[in-house]
C-alpha cells in the first residue's frame, strides 16, 4: 500500500457501526482541507501496510469486556506479533469510542494509540474517549485534528515530482497489486438488513409473573445468514405509530413534509418512524432550542411615573401619585416584585448548565414529553428533526444453536413497559417486537453480529461454567444445544436465577431434560423473589466456590451473561473471592489471576454483559 501525496489513510475499528460511519463522514470532510482520503475497515489491510504512511487517524470501539471489535481483532494481533518495530515519521491520532458503564472503558482505543507512540509514531493530537453519547465529541475531535493532518507535509522523496494532479485516487489504484479483501462477510449489516418475519412469539413467564419475557423466533429464509453459538443477532425497531402521531399533532405538522436526514430525503412520518429514536429526547436536540426558547439580551426599560389607585366601594380616591421616573423617585410602600420569567427559558436554562439535571430529564422523556415543555415555540419539519438521534440497531443474544432448528434464529427478549409522566412506554424495540410485530405478517430488518470473544471452547472435552440468570440465559441455551448435538464430553454447570421459579423459570422443559440426559451436569437455581431471603446466582456460587475452582483449575471455561451494572460485577468479585480462598492466592494475586490470565491470556474468562 503506497502513500500518496497529500494522502490520510483513516481506519475504522467497528462492531455495530458507529466508527464506520464517524471514519466514512471523516473521509469526507478531508476534501475540505486538501487532503486525499482512504477510508478502511481494519480487515482490509495489512499490519504492513501501516509501514508507508504519512497520516493515519484511527476510530475504534471497545466491545465486550474491552475487547477489540472483531473486525480489528486480526490487525491487533497482528500487531502486537513483532513484524513493525518502527513507524517513525508516521503522524496519528486516535478516537476511541466505549460505555463508562464497562470497567475497561475505550479500552481498544487506548490500546491502539498507545501501541502507535510504542512504535515512534508521531501523535498530532490527544486521543479522545467517547461515552455513548458521542456525537458531539467525534465531531469536535474530526475538526480538531484534520487541520493538524492538512497542515503536515509530504517527504519530498514520497512526491512524485511529474504529479501535478489533485484528484482523490484510492489505494487500490496506486498499489500496482490487488488490494488485501475482506474476509467473507454477508451482504446483509445494519446499513443493509435483510427483511424476513418472525414465525413465533410468545411469553415464557408463569401465571402471576411480573415480567414479560418472549421467546421469538426469526426466519432466515433465503438470506445466506449463517451464525454461531455465542453471536447476536442485531434487529432494527420501528418507532410507534401512534407517538409518531402524537409529535405531529403537538407541531401543527401534517408528516407528508420533506426532510434532510443522515440516510437522505424522506417525509417526515417516515423519518420519526425508521430514522430516528423518538422514545428518548436528545440532549443535542434539547440544546439546539436555546435560540429559539432563550429570550433577546436585550433589556427594556421601565419606568413608572404615575400611579392612582381608588375604592372599589365607593370611588373614594385612596393614592393619587405622579413622579419623575427617575431611580428611587417612586410611590409609598412601593415594592419591585421582579421581572416576568418564561417557564421554558428556564427549564433550558437549567437543563444546559445542569448536567445531571439534563441526565435526568433525558432519562424519562421522549419527544411528546419535551414537546409538552417547549413545543409553543414552533417548529419547522426540518428543525424537528435536528438534533434527534439516529435510529440504531438492537444486538441481542442469539438463545439457538444454528443446527437445532436450521434456518431460523431464536431470542430471549425481556419486554421494558413503564410509565413515566402519566404516560405508559415500551422500549424502541422491545415494545416493537411484542405489540407490533405479527407473525408471519410483519417485515423486520435483521442481520447478524459476529462474537470472537464469547464462544464455546475449540477443545469439546473442556468443562463449561455458565452464570446467565434472567434474559442472560439466551446463549447458555445455544451453548447447551450445540454441546449436546455436537456429542461433546465436557462437563456442564448452569448458574441461573430470576425473581420466583413459578414465574420465571425460562426453559424448564429442556434444562430438566438435559439434567436427565446427562448433558446438563450441574444446574443451580436462585431466586431473589421467593422466600425470606434474597438469593442471587453468586451466592450460590460461593457455596460452591470450591468446586468452583477445582473446574477452573483443571482447564474449566467460565462464562457470564447479563446485567453489567450489578450482576455481572457481583460475580466478577465472587469468582476474585472464591479464586483467592480456595486456589492459595492472595486477594491481589487472585484478582491479578481473574482479570488478565483467565480473561486475556487463557482466555477462559468469557463475559457477554450489557
Amino acid at each position: 500500500m503506497v502513500s500518496e501525496p497529500r494522502s490520510i489513510l483513516i481506519l475504522y475499528g467497528s462492531q455495530s457501526g458507529n466508527s464506520e460511519e464517524l471514519a466514512e463522514q471523516a473521509g469526507k470532510d478531508c476534501a475540505n482541507h486538501g487532503l486525499n482520503p482512504s477510508v478502511k475497515s481494519m480487515d482490509e489491510i495489512q499490519i504492513n501496510d501501516l509501514t508507508n504512511q504519512k497520516r493515519i487517524l484511527v476510530y475504534c470501539s471497545t466491545w465486550g469486556d474491552g475487547e477489540q471489535p472483531d473486525n480489528a481483532e486480526d490487525l491487533w494481533e497482528a500487531a502486537n506479533a513483532g513484524s513493525i518495530t518502527d513507524l517513525n515519521g508516521l503522524n496519528f491520532s486516535v478516537l476511541a469510542l466505549g460505555d463508562t458503564s464497562y470497567d475497561l472503558f475505550c479500552e481498544s482505543g487506548k490500546e491502539w494509540d498507545a501501541w502507535f507512540e510504542t512504535m515512534g509514531a508521531k501523535r498530532v493530537h490527544q486521543r479522545v474517549d467517547c461515552d455513548v453519547d458521542y456525537e458531539g465529541p467525534a465531531a469536535e475531535w474530526t475538526a480538531a485534528v484534520l487541520p493538524l493532518m492538512a497542515a503536515i507535509e509530504d517527504d519530498p522523496m514520497d512526491v512524485d515530482n511529474d504529479s501535478s494532479s489533485t484528484s482523490v485516487t484510492s489505494v487500490e489504484e496506486t498499489s500496482g497489486v490487488e488490494a488485501p479483501k475482506k474476509s467473507d462477510k454477508s451482504q446483509w449489516n445494519a446499513k443493509n438488513p435483510y427483511s424476513t418475519n418472525i414465525s413465533e412469539n410468545y411469553v415464557l413467564n408463569g401465571e402471576g409473573s411480573g415480567k414479560e419475557t418472549r421467546h421469538i423466533v426469526f426466519q432466515l429464509g433465503d438470506s445466506g445468514l449463517n451464525y454461531k453459538a455465542g453471536d447476536a443477532l442485531g434487529v432494527v425497531p420501528r418507532g410507534p405509530p401512534e407517538v409518531v402521531q402524537e409529535i405531529l399533532s403537538m407541531t401543527s405538522l401534517t408528516g407528508e413534509e420533506t426532510v434532510e436526514t443522515h440516510a437522505g430525503e424522506f417525509s417526515l412520518r417516515d423519518a420519526l418512524i425508521d430514522k430516528y429514536e423518538i422514545h428518548r429526547v436528545s440532549k443535542k436536540w434539547i440544546e439546539s432550542l436555546g435560540p429559539r426558547v432563550v429570550s433577546s439580551s436585550s433589556s427594556i426599560d421601565i419606568k413608572i411615573v404615575s400611579r392612582k389607585r381608588s375604592s372599589s366601594r365607593d370611588g373614594t380616591v385612596l393614592m393619587d401619585w405622579s413622579g419623575s421616573g427617575d431611580d428611587g423617585d417612586v410611590p409609598e410602600q412601593y415594592v419591585e416584585i421582579g421581572m416576568p420569567s418564561n417557564p421554558s427559558e428556564n427549564l433550558w436554562n437549567e437543563l444546559t448548565s445542569d448536567p445531571k439535571a439534563m441526565e435526568d430529564y433525558m432519562w424519562s422523556r421522549d419527544y411528546v414529553d419535551a414537546l409538552s415543555d417547549f413545543g409553543h415555540i414552533g417548529f419547522t419539519a426540518q428543525q424537528l428533526v435536528e438534533g434527534m438521534d439516529r435510529l440504531k440497531p438492537r444486538l441481542y443474544s442469539i438463545a439457538s444453536s444454528p443446527d437445532h432448528e436450521p434456518g431460523t434464529v431464536h431470542l430471549t427478549v425481556g419486554i421494558v413497559r413503564y410509565n413515566h409522566h402519566d404516560r405508559d412506554k415500551t422500549g424502541l424495540c422491545t415494545g416493537f417486537l411484542a405489540d407490533r410485530c405479527e407473525v408471519n405478517q410483519t417485515e423486520i430488518g435483521v442481520f447478524m453480529s459476529p462474537t470472537r470473544s464469547f464462544v464455546l471452547p475449540e477443545v469439546g472435552s473442556a468443562d463449561a461454567i455458565m452464570v446467565g440468570p434472567g434474559t442472560g440465559i439466551a446463549p447458555f441455551r445455544a451453548f447447551l444445544q450445540q454441546r449436546d448435538i455436537n456429542g461433546d464430553t465436557g462437563r456442564n454447570w448452569l448458574f441461573f436465577g430470576d425473581w420466583t421459579e413459578e414465574g420465571e423459570y425460562y426453559y424448564r422443559d429442556e434444562m430438566e431434560s438435559w439434567k436427565e440426559r446427562g448433558v446438563l451436569d450441574k444446574h443451580d437455581l436462585a431466586w431473589s423473589r421467593q422466600g425470606s431471603e434474597k438469593v442471587y446466582v453468586q451466592h450460590l456460587m460461593k457455596k460452591n466456590g470450591e468446586e468452583i475452582w477445582n473446574w477452573i483449575d483443571g482447564g474449566g471455561y467460565f462464562y457470564v451473561c447479563g446485567d453489567k451494572n450489578y450482576m455481572a460485577k457481583d460475580v466478577h468479585s465472587t469468582l476474585i473471592e472464591i479464586c483467592s480462598e480456595h486456589g492459595g492466592m492472595s486477594p491481589d494475586e487472585a484478582k491479578e489471576f481473574v482479570e488478565t490470565t483467565l480473561m486475556k491470556t487463557q482466555k477462559r474468562y468469557l463475559r457477554d454483559v450489557y
